[in-house]
């Protein structure tokens, strides 16, 4: 780690709210078997906490999502693959996102499980980020949500720690930080 991060959420806030959820998504959830499915590889921390805070009958899987973006004739063009062999079909599905920023590929997701016979389907998201939203998608629950003036003071920054990572670095902080967006090289 060349930088340290600024602490956004430090570790005693989001074990809190760790908590908390753990409460609101049982008693959302309760006498049913869940189905957790986490994204890869941001919400792995997340998703780790967080189920031991749900006492339910559950099962947790995680799934990768790929996202490729280009530009191509001036438009950019963005290609989700999502695969999985999670038997879904008639469970309560719980996805676990780490930050839900334009909601494309939370969109892109929901519809998919949807397809595959989910008889329920709700999100956690770790940071909601709705002044980023491209599409009118909302988590049902998250930790911390950043107003838009929030992001608006740091626009050329990434949200580290906690999971989230910057070139595969910064995860393993037990807070939320922020790094400014480094210059190319």
């Amino acid at each position: 780690m060349s930088q340290k991060a600024d602490v956004v959420y430090s570790e005693k806030q989001i074990a809190r709210r760790v908590t908390e959820l753990g409460t609101e998504i049982s008693q959302a959830f309760e006498g049913r078997e869940l189905c957790v499915l986490g994204l890869m590889k941001g919400s792995i921390i997340f998703m780790a906490d967080l189920v031991r805070r749900i006492p339910l009958d559950l099962t947790f899987h995680l799934v990768r999502v790929s996202v490729h973006r280009e530009l191509e004739a001036g438009v950019v063009r963005t290609e989700i693959a999502y695969s999985t062999d999670v038997p879904i079909e008639g469970r309560d599905v719980l996805l676990v996102e780490d930050v839900v920023d334009t909601g494309i590929t939370l969109s892109y997701l929901l519809g998919h499980v949807h397809e595959l016979g989910a008889r329920s389907i709700k999100v956690c998201a770790l940071v909601n980020k709705p002044g980023a939203r491209k599409i009118d998608v909302h988590p049902d629950w998250s930790a911390f949500t950043l107003k838009e003036e929030q992001e608006q003071g740091a626009p050329d920054s990434f949200l580290v720690g906690y999971g989230l990572g910057w070139q595969g670095r910064y995860r393993a902080l037990p807070y939320v930080g922020r790094i400014p967006r480094p210059a190319p090289a």
